[in-house]
């Protein structure tokens, strides 16, 4: 993670969280296994003190690279695309949402917040990029929004 710190990256990149369903865990466990529509991912839980609950949660998904690699428009491979390379990395591939350097934000099926360590200068906006991740993969659990307007009875437990 290259930020000030989990607060200013959080507040940086709210927008670009995913919905993800976070499977059962250790207490205090900082390993987050997260099932989206993409893919299984093992997160590193950056937002302590690892008690997001089981369920559907909002998580800032933020892989570290060295290097992007465009892909040609006319490549047949999927356009958007993450697989998990075991506990802790990732390999995607996808299109750049937003780009606020050192990071890009790849939509991969879900989106990305790519810390890069070679960043291309003339990287723009709609392109194709592919790359694979270091370990860990970090994940920023944002807090739950709730609907003042409705209480659901699993609330009142």
């Amino acid at each position: 993670m290259i930020e000030d710190g989990v607060d200013a990256l959080v507040a940086r990149f709210t927008a670009h969280a995913t919905n993800v369903e976070v499977a059962s865990r250790v207490e205090g466990s900082p390993l987050l296994e997260c099932l989206t529509d993409a893919a299984v991912l093992y997160l590193l839980e950056r937002t302590g003190p690892y008690l997001a609950p089981r369920g559907v949660a909002r998580v800032i998904v933020q892989p570290d690279t060295q290097q992007l690699v465009r892909v040609a428009s006319d490549d047949p491979a999927p356009p958007r695309h993450v697989e998990a390379l075991g506990a802790g990395r990732l390999v995607a591939s996808g299109l750049v949402i937003a780009i606020d350097p050192p990071f890009v934000v790849v939509d991969a099926g879900i989106p990305l917040v790519v810390a890069v360590e070679a960043l291309p200068e003339d990287l723009a906006t709609g392109e194709r990029v592919r790359f694979q991740s270091r370990a860990p993969v970090h994940g920023f659990v944002l807090p739950p929004t709730r609907d003042r307007g409705v209480v659901r009875t699993d609330d009142l437990v």
